[in-house]
């Protein structure tokens, strides 16, 4: 009998998380693994499972609480409990902590063998810790960095398992008939082409990004500033580009599917965040061998080596932003070299299939040792 797995995620829209947990499920699918989603509710994320024939169950298991809290949701948790019991599946794998918190307990509860949570962002919960003692849960830590912080609260070191995200072979691909065709479709001139991919959030430092392009568009008025990607400050930041005088520079582009093409239009890439675990969008950029400038936070020093395959900057620094704008955008050699030390990088330690590798070697470890593991009795 081949392998079955039960994906549990927290949430129904495209981000990282998401695009991470899309891109197991199509290459586990890929190698013969049958492969079911459960998500909240209906969403982005899950009509791309529907249109692919990937079988998709409700459970909503998101109860948030002040401070960026999440706490159980006693009828999510029964849901869940049942589903797994029906299913059966060999291996319980959920991501983001409110998926953590219900797949984990449910998945112990079903006797399932092997129950894993990808630890996506460097916000860490004493429930982590709590999770991994009352459970035989394994945390995934995309970086490091997270692997560091999820010790620190008290998760057990030898429960941790560093797996690094990776991008697909279409983040590789210079197809230079489309890239004019989004160069037209987006009217953009002759003078440098910045771009950031990223959710419109207080912790990616858009604003950030906004002040240092203040500085830079006085030496290249010419500049272009495009901006993918929708959140929270979208409009909050739009009437911030407004009031630095930008409203000829910035181009908001909204959501899009073709980051590949777009990605390639760029003579510099930026992601000015306030934290980081492992960006997609990072990766995703240098893959389409762009130069690079980003933040020294969480686990962006183990993915950009400074002044090898990008610049890395201190947060929430404009001024340290736009020097290194300023330095970076006559200097096309330079940028050539970045960009292709940041290509090769990223084939070597970065990709989807390298992740899906480790990622299906790590289950199989836990599947064969998992006779040795202690378990909580079944409750009906």
């Amino acid at each position: 009998m081949g392998l079955s797995v039960i994906q549990v995620i927290g949430n129904s829209v495209v981000g990282g998380a998401e695009r991470h947990v899309r891109d197991l499920v199509q290459g586990m699918r890929m190698q013969g693994i049958s492969v079911e989603v459960v998500c909240p509710r209906p969403g982005p994320l899950t009509e791309h499972f529907a249109t692919n024939g990937v079988p998709v169950h409700y459970v909503e298991m998101v109860r948030s609480w002040p401070y960026d809290e999440y706490l159980p949701n006693q009828k999510a948790m029964q849901e869940l409990t049942v589903l797994l019991k029906q299913r059966r599946p060999d291996v319980v794998h959920s991501h983001l902590y409110p998926a953590h918190i219900h797949a984990s307990i449910a998945a112990q509860r079903a006797c399932i063998q092997a129950i894993i949570h990808t630890a996506h962002t460097i916000i860490v919960r004493p429930g982590d810790a709590i999770l991994s003692y009352v459970t035989t849960a394994r945390t995934i830590a995309v970086s490091q960095t997270v692997a560091r912080l999820l010790e620190n609260v008290g998760v057990l070191p030898e429960r941790i398992e560093v797996i690094y995200n990776g991008v697909g072979s279409e983040h590789f691909e210079d197809n230079l008939q489309a890239q004019q065709r989004v160069r037209e479709e987006l009217q953009l001139g002759n003078g440098p082409i910045i771009g950031v991919v990223a959710r419109l959030s207080m912790e990616k430092g858009i604003d950030v990004l906004l002040h240092a392009i203040q500085q830079v568009v006085h030496t290249y008025p010419e500049l272009t500033l495009l901006i993918v990607g929708d959140g929270p400050q979208a409009a909050e930041l739009r009437e911030l580009a407004d009031r630095l005088g930008l409203h000829d520079t910035v181009r908001f582009l909204g959501a899009r599917s073709d980051i590949p093409i777009v990605n390639r239009l760029l003579d510099v890439f930026i992601l000015p965040s306030r934290e980081e675990a492992c960006p997609m969008a990072l990766l995703e950029a240098m893959a389409a061998g762009r130069a690079v400038i980003t933040t020294q936070v969480g686990g962006n020093p183990e993915v950009v080596t400074h002044d090898v395959d990008g610049l890395l900057i201190p947060p929430d620094n404009p001024t340290a932003l736009s020097q290194a704008l300023l330095m970076l955008i006559p200097d096309q050699a330079r940028r050539t070299a970045m960009g292709d030390a940041a290509h090769q990088k990223v084939c070597v330690k970065f990709t989807r299939e390298r992740m899906i590798h480790e990622t299906l070697s790590f289950y199989q470890r836990l599947l064969a040792d998992g006779s040795s593991e202690s378990r909580v009795p079944s409750e009906e």
